[in-house]
């Protein structure tokens, strides 16, 4: 069935092609719901935009990003190093022998959780 669009509608059209931004396209997309006449040849084409606009406003909720959780470790002494490596490699055994810590060392991978 014909959906006779007016041709304001396809200027809109243009405008949501152009847009960059999810705010600018669900604002073109309004724009061309608003203008769209409502009749039974519109109903797909209105049931596709309304489905675009709710995809473009969930893509613009989780534009936050995720959370990270970070650990700080207080700098003290001359300097800090980082012992990088494969899980149960000896890297707490390393640490406890070179220098007066005192971490958990088990024959378990993850046995250390954080740095003492």
């Amino acid at each position: 069935m014909p959906a006779n669009l007016p041709p304001q509608y396809f200027g809109a059209e243009k405008n949501f092609r152009a847009a960059k931004d999810p705010a600018e396209k669900i604002a073109a997309l309004e724009e061309m719901l608003a203008i769209m006449p409502k009749h039974k040849g519109t109903d797909h084409l209105r049931a596709e935009l309304r489905s675009r606009i709710a995809k473009l406003t969930q893509l613009a909720g989780k534009k936050s990003g995720a959370q990270r959780m970070t650990m700080a470790i207080e700098k003290e002494g001359a300097s800090q190093v980082a012992v990088v490596g494969l899980p149960n490699a000896g890297k707490s055994q390393l640490v406890a022998s070179l220098t007066n810590a005192s971490p958990t060392v088990a024959d378990y991978p993850f046995t250390t959780y954080a740095a003492d």
